[in-house]
């Protein structure tokens, strides 16, 4: 039983649980096997994880991962190098026949329970009013993009995912600001289609393999060491080769090499992010909420 080390915020847990086959009976090349893997969380004093990123507590992490029949979680602290060696060995064993991320199969309870969506197609829009400056824009950005979506699709039902998305109402948005995660996960993987500002919620659509639209700014500023080759080669790990995800704002340049094109939030437009919804891959089929 291989013991994963989940750490930092929600989208480095998320990560972790996905690069490896958690699902309890399994998924494609691992179908019926009867796998699970050990969870234990490095907490925010020792992950080296800015105040303020809003890292979730050890016991929502648990809270969360409660819902995998495949996880046995085994407490907080370090996991010991030999077995950090031995998941990341298995991970690169797997990688090359199986690049993509796995859906860790949550099983969710009654009170994880979201709305259907007010019409059609669901497009869930994560604004990230708040967290890491680099990844703010402006609410006067914001929304005359979630205005032209809203008239581009007019039959679907355009949604914000943001605890402080609550100004956004004004504009007879759907807003979503008061949810669990639990429900704000269950929230995405429900999507047709996620526009996001690189956030968590790309390998929760990465593993459901929903069309996404996401915002990449020059990181370099809250945490030096994020360099857009740092970024593409750690945060993208099994979204490197995903054909229903677009980016703006990180051009790849080789598997471990990248770039920032834009810089900073600053100087993105709402039209140049809408250019690339408008040029998105096909959305998936409809289907209802798990």
């Amino acid at each position: 039983m291989l013991t994963i080390q989940t750490w930092g915020g929600w989208g480095d847990v998320l990560r972790e649980i996905s690069l490896l086959p958690c699902a309890r009976k399994g998924a494609g090349l691992t179908k019926g096997l009867p796998l699970q893997f050990r969870i234990r969380h490095l907490p925010n004093e020792s992950a080296g994880v800015r105040n303020d990123s809003r890292v979730p507590s050890p016991e929502a992490v648990q809270d969360l991962l409660s819902r995998c029949p495949g996880l046995r979680w085994e407490g907080v602290g370090p996991v010991a190098r030999w077995q950090r060696l031995l998941a990341r060995g298995t991970r690169l064993a797997i990688e090359p026949i199986h690049p993509r991320l796995f859906d860790p199969g949550l099983h969710w309870l009654n009170e994880d329970a979201i709305p259907s969506p007010a019409r059609g197609k669901r497009i869930v829009v994560q604004t990230h009013l708040d967290g890491l400056p680099s990844k703010r824009w402006p609410v006067d950005r914001w929304q005359p993009l979630l205005l032209e979506l809203a008239t581009r699709f007019p039959t679907d039902s355009i949604e914000v995912l943001d605890p402080s998305g609550a100004i956004f109402r004004r504009t007879g948005i759907v807003v979503h600001d008061a949810l669990t995660f639990p429900q704000a996960v269950r929230l995405v993987e429900s999507a047709h289609l996620l526009v996001s500002v690189d956030s968590w919620s790309k390998y929760v659509a990465g593993w459901k393999r929903i069309p996404q639209v996401i915002i990449v700014p020059d990181q370099t500023p809250d945490y030096p060491q994020l360099t857009a080759s740092a970024v593409w080669r750690h945060s993208f790990r099994g979204l490197h080769r995903c054909p229903e995800i677009k980016l703006v704002g990180l051009k790849p340049d080789g598997l471990h090499c990248a770039r920032y094109t834009f810089g900073s939030m600053a100087a993105l437009t709402p039209g140049g992010v809408f250019g690339e919804i408008e040029q998105r891959p096909p959305e998936r089929d409809s289907k209802s909420i798990r």
